[in-house]
C-alpha cells in the first residue's frame, strides 16, 4: 500500500474512532455496522493493523480502542455458534510456533497475550498483541491458541 493510501486509512479510522468518542454512547451506527460485517480476512488485517498502530504510537487511544472492541464485537456476532476460539478473545501461544515466528523469541511469544483479530476457515486465526507492546498481526495455526481469557459480548 502506498504512504498516501496508509494515510486516509489512518484518517478514516480515526474519523469513525472520533465520532464514537463525540457521540457520547460507545455505539456504531446501523450503516457503520453494516459496513463493517463480514470483513474478509486482508480488510481485517488491514483495519487492526492500522488502529493498532494509531493505538500504540497516539496519545488518546480510548476512541480508538472502543473502535477495535466494536469491529471484534460484529465478527464475534458473525462467528460459528459453539465456535472455540472467537475473535477479541484474549489467546496465549502454546506449542510449536510457526516458522513465520521463527525470528521472534519464542519464550516471550508463549508469555505475551495476543487478541485474536480474524478466525480463517483454513485452521488459522489472526493474532494481534495488546496494544502497548506492539501491533503486527500474524497468522497462527488454531492448534497452538490456548484462551487466556474469552471477553464477553455487550
Amino acid at each position: 500500500m502506498s504512504e498516501a493510501a496508509d494515510s486516509v486509512v489512518d484518517r478514516l479510522i480515526e474519523a469513525l474512532a472520533a465520532q464514537l468518542g463525540a457521540s457520547g454512547h460507545s455505539a456504531l451506527a446501523p450503516g457503520a455496522v453494516e459496513a463493517l460485517t463480514e470483513l474478509s480476512r486482508a480488510e481485517a488485517s488491514l483495519i487492526f493493523s492500522h488502529a493498532g498502530h494509531l493505538v500504540h504510537y497516539d496519545t488518546d487511544t480510548e476512541p480508538l480502542e472502543i473502535l477495535i472492541q466494536m469491529i471484534s464485537n460484529i465478527q464475534r456476532g458473525e462467528a460459528a455458534a459453539g465456535a472455540a476460539i472467537l475473535p477479541g478473545d484474549e489467546v496465549r501461544l502454546a506449542g510449536e510456533l510457526p516458522a513465520s515466528l521463527a525470528g521472534y523469541d519464542a519464550d516471550r511469544l508463549r508469555e505475551t497475550v495476543f487478541f485474536v483479530r480474524y478466525v480463517g476457515d483454513d485452521a488459522t486465526v489472526d493474532v494481534q498483541p495488546d496494544l502497548t507492546e506492539d501491533y503486527v498481526i500474524a497468522a497462527v495455526p488454531i492448534d497452538i491458541v490456548k484462551p487466556a481469557r474469552t471477553q464477553d459480548m455487550p
